[in-house]
């Protein structure tokens, strides 16, 4: 038995008032209408107060069991232990307590079943001796409803565990998915470099003998038909053609480019540290000083808090952003860009924000931004340099540092990207099992 108060659940008072005013008669046809079993048992452990309420519980009349000893409501298992228990209550200093806080207690019936009970317990002196008085309450329905909340709560864990379990899974496979499809691209982007360095040689060397061959028609030997033949078809046909194949060869430089820059960021590994934010952009700012002099753009930096991450991804980051940011102000001379920062939407998180007053993005290209080749297709300004690379990028590096991206825009009244990292002191996500093999210094990025 053990105790978890140290109350009486009746006041000495009022024992005391109901020893001097009542009879027996009249105490017993009181106790007798209580729904709890009372038990009272003397010294010598045997029973001598058994109410209607305990017959209930219990299935004996009080005829059967005044005088007999207590161990005929008890299971066997505990007829050798609990009487020391009771001797050692009985002449302690507690009152009265509530027996099993830490165990189920149960009663034994007159046929033998058993059945969980709430005991409270306590002693009286009277004449001498020492009375114990037990408060008995069936607590089947509750035993009932804790195992159904035990039952319960194991299943739910059993759930969880089995849904985390396929959740580790399904990120693992997707990330060897993704390693899979990078190492793809990446293999892919460099296989394409060697034939297209070709093209860009032999289109070089094309564009020198079409030069050539101009100078070779001011030759005064050649017959004048002829010359102006040789002319027209340089001017027209053959130029133009050389004109498309440098253009398509230098959109598939970009092409490549782009897709080995989104390839190997995921690749890199970064290298974590406390990030001074205001430095990293006013360094950005500085880098593309001639385009912001040439659009006459102004660029605002409010305060800053330092961020959890990698330097060199930030920046990466933050120069994407910016340049987006000039492209779409260039039709738009006198253009303004706020570079800021607010508290994030989750604890320990900063929110960025790079917005520009530019035109604008139509809604239904939103969802498709960072997406690869998509970004210039949602452009803000409508402009043709880059290939829809540099967004996708920016997500990848963001998503890697553990944050978010975002974009809001508004047709007409300009655009804002957002990125939300981690406060300094924050532990960063696990990295993956490719960027062990990674060099030990991140390449920079050009902006795509």
């Amino acid at each position: 038995m053990e105790g978890t108060h140290n109350e009486s659940p009746i006041p000495a008072w009022v024992r005391a008032y109901v020893l001097q005013h009542l009879s027996a008669e009249q105490l017993a046809a009181i106790l007798d209408v209580a729904e709890d079993g009372i038990i009272t048992v003397n010294a010598e452990h045997r029973i001598v107060l058994f109410n209607r309420g305990a017959s209930r519980l219990f299935g004996y009349e009080p005829a059967e069991v005044l005088g007999q000893p207590l161990n005929i409501l008890i299971p066997p298992t505990y007829h050798q232990s609990h009487p020391q228990q009771m001797e050692a209550f009985a002449r302690g200093p507690v009152e009265s307590r509530r027996m099993a806080s830490r165990r189920t207690v149960f009663g034994q019936r007159k046929d033998g079943t058993l059945f969980p009970a709430e005991v409270t317990i306590s002693k009286l002196y009277s004449q001498d001796q020492w009375y114990l008085t037990a408060i008995v309450r069936n607590a089947e329905e509750r035993k009932r409803y804790e195992d159904a909340l035990i039952q319960l709560n194991q299943e739910l864990e059993e759930r969880i565990q089995l849904r985390t379990a396929e959740l580790a899974e399904r990120n693992r496979q997707l990330q060897e998915k993704t390693t899979e499809n990078e190492m793809f691209v990446y293999s892919v982007s460099h296989d394409l470099r060697s034939p297209l360095i070709n093209l860009m040689g032999f289109s070089e060397e094309l564009e020198m003998a079409v030069n050539r061959i101009e100078e070779l028609l001011g030759d005064p030997r050649l017959p004048p038909d002829i010359g102006e033949a040789l002319g027209q078809l340089l001017q027209g046909e053959v130029k133009e053609s050389l004109g498309y194949i440098r253009t398509a060869v230098e959109r598939l430089s970009r092409i490549i480019d782009g897709l080995l820059r989104l390839s190997r960021v995921g690749r890199v590994e970064y290298r974590w540290q406390v990030v001074d934010m205001e430095r990293i952009v006013q360094r950005v700012i500085a880098a593309h000083h001639a385009m912001i002099q040439r659009n006459q753009t102004e660029v605002i930096v409010e305060p800053l808090p330092p961020a959890w991450a990698d330097p060199d991804a930030v920046e990466q980051v933050v120069a994407n952003l910016l340049v987006n940011a000039l492209q779409a102000l260039e039709s738009r001379r006198g253009g303004r860009i706020v570079i800021g920062s607010r508290p994030g939407d989750a604890p320990g998180r900063f929110l960025y924000f790079v917005a520009d007053n530019g035109p604008g993005i139509e809604p239904a290209l939103l969802p498709r931004l960072f997406q690869p080749f998509q970004g210039k297709a949602g452009s803000n300004s409508g402009h043709k340099k880059g290939e829809g690379i540099g967004l996708a990028i920016v997500q990848r590096v963001i998503e890697r540092l553990g944050g978010q991206v975002g974009v809001e825009s508004t047709v007409g009244s300009g655009t804002t990207f957002s990125f939300t990292l981690a406060q300094p002191g924050e532990s960063p996500p696990p990295p993956s099992h490719h960027e062990k093999e990674a060099p030990a210094h991140p390449h920079k990025e050009a902006p795509a």
